[in-house]
């Protein structure tokens, strides 16, 4: 698929693309088959949801949530001229995401237009829905390559769904482990389409709260002959993300 490369093209993408929780609508499915609806909040503003965090139970089935970081009145960072990080990040969440339905994957994304979302909501969201990945997507001009974060939490001693209560922001303690085979998995498609990658642990919102494998993924420009609005190397970073979560579906049932 070809990438949206100047503003124009990418603000006719967002406006052209079904708007998820609805200026901040969050869909989850639950086992008997009726949707569960957060409260709308008004366009561009940050969603905030009450419900009290709980641990989920296993999902049943596979499916994805893609996190684009930022929007509405937080841009992120100025990656280059014209283009900024809210953008870049909703680009590639939209270019996964296609990628994966056409293998018949399951994909959610928390945000689908320009509006502020707050970390919480954005875990909420994740939550909701008892996913098997939460990919959170950044973007950075400095650096090359693509920076891979997992949480800086130590995992749990108690196993996942025997914690009486979990504190909001240190659910990602009983997947660590998880993140990690998850972040491998990762790792290795990048490497495989030959671009460079860093890993590393770190503190970061709403990963901290995701009760979900759970990877930062921060794309940064290939090299330094290379710029974020490269056509080409969008779509060898939308790929590679996509055959790392097609091989994940293999592999989650059988994580411990």
């Amino acid at each position: 698929m070809r990438w949206i490369s100047d503003a124009k093209r990418r603000q006719h993408c967002a406006a052209a693309c079904i708007p998820l929780l609805a200026a901040a609508v969050v869909f989850a499915q639950q086992p008997s088959g009726r949707p569960v609806v957060a409260p709308p909040t008004p366009p561009g503003t940050s969603a905030v949801l009450s419900a009290t965090p709980s641990k989920p139970p296993a999902p049943v089935s596979y499916r994805v949530v893609l996190d684009p970081a930022h929007g509405g009145a937080d841009p992120g960072a100025e990656l280059q001229t014209g283009l900024d990080e809210k953008t870049f990040t909703l680009t590639l969440a939209q270019a996964v995401a296609a990628e994966l339905r056409a293998h018949s994957i399951p994909v959610t994304l928390t945000r689908t237009t320009d509006v502020a979302l707050t970390g919480g909501a954005r875990a909420q969201a994740m939550n909701l829905l008892h996913v098997a990945a939460c990919i959170s997507l950044h973007a950075t001009a400095s650096g090359s390559g693509v920076h891979l974060y997992t949480s800086a939490q130590v995992q749990s001693a108690t196993p996942d769904g025997q914690r009486e209560f979990v504190p909001w922001r240190t659910e990602q303690a009983g997947y660590v482990e998880r993140s990690l085979r998850l972040e491998s998995e990762v790792n290795s498609e990048l490497t495989r389409a030959h671009i460079p990658v860093l890993m590393g642990r770190a503190t970061l919102m709403p990963m901290e709260s995701a009760a979900c494998p759970a990877l930062a993924v921060e794309v940064a420009p290939l090299n330094d002959g290379t710029t974020l609005s490269d056509a080409k190397y969008q779509q060898q970073v939308a790929d590679a993300l996509t055959a790392a979560l097609i091989d994940w579906s293999a592999d989650w049932k059988v994580q411990p």
